[in-house]
């Protein structure tokens, strides 16, 4: 493989795209088109649609909320047959699935440290396996409601713990990452100038974290709709830019589909006059 598409998050400054495309070029890869998460997960929705409207009509607005392991980025994108147009975003590139297991992991440790007077924070061996278990943990919680043991033998100091935890408490940790989720949400309403919810059509989520019951539930409040998961929520941006990589490259047959992203920063022109005066122009506005 050398001609390729690369997904870069939404909040990707100018100088972060460029070092990509360095070193994309540095790996021997031809880079094709840089696209942003969000609008590869929204052209593998659209593609595939045949009941989209026609260009002359009203067009669906869907929903993407992508919550991955480290950032979280929601899109609001419109469809007509054929074509696509991504209306605003928002994200928090500080909050995803491994700030959960943090939070897991920081009241397990807490509580042994209490219990069997053992740190984890002094062993880098025992944190890192009791992060790995915060996380299957979590993924337990995600379909249980009830108390789920935590256990680990020879945890430090030939000691085996215990602990436990349920979702209740587990939401209450984590009330502060959830609060900031839902700001994300709330604002790209703003951004992509809609007075409410009520004309999206759909909330499709993607990424791993989207399974946690309570930013569900937080989805469902925001937009007034049931999410929808069609989505592989593991694959879907790879496969967005495995078709963006097909409808440029030659060798393929793809169906048309028209594609106009969002920029979420202006690109603004500075500059010094002769007598030294330093001036600017905003060339391109946020789209």
């Amino acid at each position: 493989v050398k001609d390729c598409v690369i997904n870069v998050p939404v909040y990707f400054t100018d100088a972060e795209r460029r070092a990509m495309l360095d070193a994309a070029h540095v790996a021997g890869l031809n880079c094709l088109k840089l696209m942003n998460d969000t609008t590869a997960v929204a052209l593998s929705y659209g593609i595939y649609k045949k009941d989209l409207p026609e260009v002359e009509a009203q067009p669906r607005v869907v929903v993407f909320v992508d919550l991955g392991a480290s950032n979280l980025q929601v899109s609001v994108t419109s469809f007509n047959a054929g074509k696509m147009k991504v209306l605003g975003t928002a994200f928090d590139h500080s909050v995803g699935g491994r700030d959960f297991d943090r939070a897991i992991y920081r009241y397990m440790a807490e509580d042994f440290k209490a219990r069997y007077k053992v740190d984890a924070s002094t062993n880098r061996k025992a944190e890192l396996r009791l992060l790995a278990e915060s996380e299957k943990l979590k993924k337990l919680m995600s379909a249980n409601s009830t108390n789920i043991p935590l256990n680990i033998e020879c945890f430090m100091e030939d000691r085996d713990v215990t602990g436990k935890l349920n979702r209740e408490a587990f939401e209450d940790l984590v009330a502060p990452l959830l609060a900031r989720i839902d700001a994300a949400l709330r604002s790209v309403l703003t951004a992509a100038k809609l007075e409410d919810a009520s004309s999206v059509y759909a909330v499709e989520l993607v990424g791993a974290a989207t399974r946690i019951p309570a930013v569900k539930r937080i989805v469902r409040e925001v937009f007034g709709l049931e999410p929808s998961s069609t989505l592989n929520a593991d694959e879907a941006v790879a496969r967005g830019c495995a078709l963006q990589c097909a409808i440029l490259s030659p060798a393929f047959r793809v169906r048309d589909f028209a594609i106009t992203d969002t920029q979420p920063y202006s690109v603004t022109l500075d500059w010094t006059e002769q007598d030294g005066r330093q001036d600017s122009a905003e060339i391109f506005p946020r789209q």
